[in-house]
């Protein structure tokens, strides 16, 4: 009754900042969200602590304790940030969005789809994934997403609704692998995010200089249908903006022995976008839960 309670009650809250993020002008509004997340950081106690001891094992004694606090406190304002160009999308004009988002390496996106085969779009919580995803859709190109269900049926709709407006054929997770192949061998894109250690299949590969579980669904899927993976994600800029950059397509040998090989090198490009922007990366997951799940407790 209790924990039905907090989710009501989680649910309005995010209704009411849905609601105000949709008046808001974007400077004002980004700042007032930032906010928001910096009261996260100092009210969420379990979140704030798990970011800490995440920040800690990665960085070790190289990092002094200001420095570990400063990108925790941060990556909260970011998540705040993000949030607020998300659930405001649905007013900004595609050309309004043009003016705040860059995009480099688009042309590996483009040739990876001519082959008609699909492409795999791998990147994970890092930067504004959400909205990527909306400005893809929004420029034309055929995206489906993988997604988890919430517990909370209410927040799960009202998630799952934004993504629907703007055109993104979401996927549930748990059963989903028929419909990622058929939007594959349909030629089209199929979005996965594999930095969270889940209950997916997983194989122990280095993520951040540390071994932890990572999903093999994307490598899995490469060999099966022939599709592209391409690893990008969208971080913020200095000036508010963001800068999209679509890598290379990695290519995967298809065979069982390199399977762990290949799942390392989809992770470490996923690796490559939250070193270049620490702060831009969900720490407060327990990201390496399977093998060191004592330092949560």
């Amino acid at each position: 009754m209790r924990k039905s309670l907090r989710r009501f009650c989680a649910y309005l809250l995010i209704r009411v900042l849905v609601s105000l993020a949709r008046v808001l002008p974007r400077r004002l509004g980004s700042a007032v969200f930032g906010n928001l997340g910096a009261v996260a950081y100092l009210c969420l106690r379990k979140s704030r602590r798990i970011a800490l001891v995440n920040l800690r094992l990665i960085y070790g004694r190289a990092a002094p304790d200001k420095e570990i606090r400063r990108i925790a406190r941060r990556a909260f304002i970011n998540l705040g940030k993000f949030a607020y160009d998300v659930v405001s999308l649905n007013r900004v004009a595609p050309q309004g969005l043009a003016r705040i988002i860059e995009v480099t390496g688009l042309d590996n996106l483009d040739r990876a789809l001519d082959r008609g085969k699909g492409v795999i779009l791998l990147s994970g919580h890092v930067g504004n994934w959400e909205l990527m995803a909306a400005y893809l859709s929004r420029a034309g190109y055929p995206l489906n997403v993988l997604a988890t269900r919430l517990k909370d049926s209410r927040l799960d709709e009202l998630i799952a609704g934004l993504r629907r407006n703007v055109g993104i054929a979401v996927l549930e997770r748990s059963g989903g692998l028929k419909a990622a192949l058929r939007c594959l061998n349909r030629g089209e894109i199929l979005g996965i995010l594999i930095d969270q250690d889940t209950s997916v299949e997983s194989v122990l590969v280095d993520f951040l200089g540390r071994p932890t579980k990572t999903a093999v669904g994307p490598v899995k899927l490469a060999s099966r249908t022939g599709a592209a993976i391409v690893p990008l994600a969208m971080l913020m800029t200095d000036n508010g903006h963001y800068r999209i950059e679509v890598k290379e397509p990695l290519v995967v040998s298809g065979q069982e022995a390199s399977l762990v090989n290949d799942v390392e090198r989809c992770s470490k490009a996923v690796e490559t976008f939250i070193r270049a922007e620490p702060s831009q990366w969900v720490w407060m997951h327990r990201r390496w839960k399977s093998v060191v799940s004592d330092l949560y407790s």
